[in-house]
Formats: structure tokens, C-alpha cells, sequence
């Protein structure tokens, strides 16, 4: 059996942060690394690279809000659960891929899915219109894609998804990350994908924050990162956490660890 380590991580520049990922990177080992909101403007990653790893980035990956790029281990003898065998597949509405929302990568064992869900800031005209489309079309994709190979998708998902998930006292319910409907939405993804939660699954009453936006001091936030992992895995997974501790951003690391059969 070997073992898969993937990190997910909103890094929210990688200009200003490079350094803590390249410490996160020395400090796990990771197979996989995820990133979101890279907010990248140049599709030149030779400032990026990373010894001993291969970087996947491209112009449709970097938007205005958002930007995702991966990070995959070079490793002799790891097997084929670690070697990329197409380019990313997307959400075929160029609308919805575009701003660097999704890269879906097809691995020998699974399909790998690195999302920023968009935010429904109600600030912004048509922002909430713009997540109700995404949901439903990123929702067909993933059922698609579960129809062929087991799925595991990390990342910046924007919903907070019970009130396990949130450390304020109230959870309220009006706003975005919050509403009815986006966790109507999350449920109906889970169901129709038979995905499950890997972190609430392995942690069912523990309650961390992988965004703490101006209250990392305080150390109080919202669970809006997430491992979703087809149910199939579910067995395999050895571990899922978040790093609660780690860097100085709003945002924080989650991780998951599991081992799989290799051909």
C-alpha cells in the first residue's frame, strides 16, 4: 500500500507567501499541492518553482478573485497514483471557467479536482446569480466524473456547512458561505456524487476554522476548506486535518493522508 499526502491551501498570493510554502512543502512532503486564490497576473512561474516538484499553471488558471495552480512530487518509484495523465478538464460554460476557478486533473486512480467556489458576495451585481450557476454545473461535472473514476476534491468551497463549522456563537443563515440555499446546494453535490466529507467524517464533533479572515489573533473563524472524497475512498483515507497554526494568512492548510492499492 502507499501512502498520498494533499495539501489544499487559499494562499491568497503567492507573491507575498512563497516563502510559507515552500516551508509547508519541506515540512510535509506533500504528493499534491493545491493552491487557490495564487492571484498570479503572469502565466511565468520561474519565480514559483519548487525543487523536486512540477507545476501546473496556465493563462485560463489566474482570474481577478482567484487563480489555482498545482504542485505534483516528482518521485522515482511512487507508482502511477501520482503521475497526471491529461491536461485538466473544466466546466465546459467558459463563463464558469473562467478567472481561474477549477483545474480537474485525470490520475491513474482517481480524478484530483483543485476549486475556488465563487464567493455570492452580495456586494457585487449578479455574484449571487453567478454561484447558482456554478453549483449546478459544477455539480453535473463531478457527477460525470464520478461516474468514471473515484473523485477527491479540495479547496476554497465557500460554504460552511453545519454549525460544527463555524465558531461564532450564532449561525446565521443570511448571509453568503451561510445561506439555505448554498447548503441545499453542498447537500444535493454530496448526494448525487456520493462524495463524503473526509474532515467531519473522521472528526464528527470537532470544530477548527480554515479561514479566520481579521480574527486569526483571536484565533475564532469558519470552516469553508474542504476534502470531499467519493465514498468509495472513504476506506482508504488514513487521516484529514487542518493546520490551524500555520502562516499568517486569513486562510490555512488542510491536508489529507491516504493510501490506495497501486497498480
Amino acid at each position: 500500500m502507499a501512502e498520498t499526502t494533499i495539501i489544499s491551501w487559499n494562499i491568497n498570493s503567492i507573491g507575498r507567501r512563497f516563502d510559507e510554502l515552500k516551508r509547508l512543502v519541506e515540512t510535509y512532503n506533500p504528493d499534491f499541492v493545491c493552491l487557490q486564490k495564487v492571484r498570479n497576473k503572469t502565466s511565468s512561474l520561474g519565480q514559483f518553482m519548487i525543487p523536486g516538484y512540477h507545476v501546473f499553471f496556465n493563462a485560463q488558471d489566474y482570474g481577478d478573485m482567484s487563480g489555482v495552480m498545482l504542485y505534483i512530487r516528482i518521485q522515482e518509484g511512487i507508482g502511477q497514483v501520482c503521475q497526471l495523465t491529461s491536461m485538466p478538464e473544466r466546466i465546459s460554460t467558459h463563463e464558469l471557467s473562467a478567472n481561474g476557478h477549477l483545474q480537474v486533473y485525470r490520475c491513474d486512480q482517481f480524478f484530483l479536482v483543485n476549486a475556488y467556489v465563487p464567493f455570492a458576495n452580495s456586494q457585487i451585481e449578479g455574484a449571487d446569480d453567478f454561484r447558482r450557476k456554478w453549483d449546478g454545473q459544477f455539480r453535473e461535472l463531478m457527477v460525470e466524473l464520478s461516474a468514471e473514476l473515484p473523485v477527491i476534491i479540495c479547496g476554497d468551497l465557500n460554504i460552511v456547512h453545519s454549525d460544527k463549522d463555524t465558531c461564532e456563537d450564532k449561525y446565521i443563515l443570511n448571509r453568503p458561505c451561510f445561506s439555505a440555499w448554498e447548503r441545499q446546494n453542498f447537500d444535493t453535490l454530496l448526494a448525487e456524487a456520493d462524495l463524503v466529507d473526509a474532515f467531519r467524517e473522521l472528526h464528527p464533533e470537532e470544530n477548527k476554522p480554515s479561514f479566520y479572515g481579521n480574527f486569526r489573533f483571536l484565533g475564532i473563524g469558519n470552516r469553508i476548506d474542504y476534502f470531499l472524497v467519493s465514498r468509495s475512498l472513504l476506506k482508504d483515507v488514513k487521516d484529514s486535518d487542518i493546520l490551524t497554526a500555520f502562516g499568517t494568512g486569513q486562510s490555512v492548510p488542510i491536508i489529507l493522508t491516504f493510501q490506495k492499492q497501486l497498480n
